[in-house]
């Protein structure tokens, strides 16, 4: 079941808080949707029970956490030409061209910027899982523009907290068909994946 475990006795700081939030604190290469990932999967044990994200420990709670074995896919690297904008040992800045996905997934087949990046870079972050190493974020197919890629799991979990928390700017141009009557307005409307076709979203 497990590649490797690490083990917590909660202590008295840790009493009265949150599963998850204590392992986020202790497992500092690791995010918290991951470990809430573990938790729900049954690769977190507290007294050698399964618990919730949310359950609330208290002082001598022995918790245990597995990690699995990572599944292997046949993820290649290809030649496919990338812009670097800037590149250091944690991350590095690329300008992603148009219609090339960013990960395999439904219904996607065809060579990826996830194919690019392991055959530009030496190291990736594995925290988004073995299809999206690297990938903090994302850009549609069709878009192109200045993705940010994470080459291992402290950058990728610091990157992720500053999407989340909205410290990263992000700006999107976009072209138009005709002119619009309205120079500035708001889209506000329900979007989700289209339940016949996986690939889009309205």
């Amino acid at each position: 079941m497990d590649n490797y475990s690490w083990q917590l006795i909660a202590d008295i700081n840790a009493q009265g808080k949150r599963l998850d939030k204590v392992l986020s604190d202790n497992l500092k290469d690791k995010s918290r949707a991951y470990i809430v990932k573990l938790i729900k999967q049954g690769y977190v044990l507290c007294n050698d029970k399964e618990r919730k994200a949310s359950y609330l420990l208290r002082k001598n709670d022995f918790i245990k956490v597995h990690f699995p074995k990572p599944k292997i896919y046949d993820l290649q690297p290809i030649d496919i030409p990338i812009e670097f904008l800037f590149e250091d040992s944690d991350i590095a800045i690329i300008n992603k061209p148009p219609f090339i996905s960013v990960h395999h997934g439904s219904g996607i087949n065809s060579p990826t910027l996830v194919n690019a990046l392991m055959h530009h870079c030496d190291n990736l972050s594995g925290i988004g899982g073995i299809m999206r190493p690297g990938i903090v974020h994302r850009l549609d197919k069709e878009t192109s523009g200045i993705m940010v890629v994470a080459k291992n799991d402290i950058a990728h979990k610091n990157l992720s907290d500053q999407f989340s928390k909205r410290q990263i700017k992000k700006t999107y141009l976009a072209l138009v068909h005709g002119i619009p009557k309205d120079k500035e307005g708001l889209i506000k409307i329900g979007i989700g994946r289209d339940k016949k076709n996986k690939t889009k979203i309205s």
